[in-house]
């Protein structure tokens, strides 16, 4: 599922699509082995992404033996 991008100016507390204020809910979305970071309006649930916010999902990496080998 894909999600509007919202490009932030100086704060985004406010719906871009209803104008409801207060803040937002967050959901996540997977992608590869890193989340998105996903905006809903607890208003009129628009979901939307700010940016590029990708954090790690908490897996293990796969082994890489030119780090992971010893000396």
């Amino acid at each position: 599922m894909e999600f509007d991008r919202v490009d932030v100016e100086e704060e985004l507390s406010s719906c871009p699509k209803c104008g409801a204020g207060g803040g937002f809910h967050v959901s996540f979305r997977r992608v590869e082995r890193r989340l998105e970071v996903v905006l809903v309006c607890p208003s009129c649930r628009y979901r939307f992404a700010a940016g590029n916010f990708l954090i790690p999902d908490g897996s293990q990496r796969p082994f890489d033996p030119s780090i992971d080998s010893g000396p």
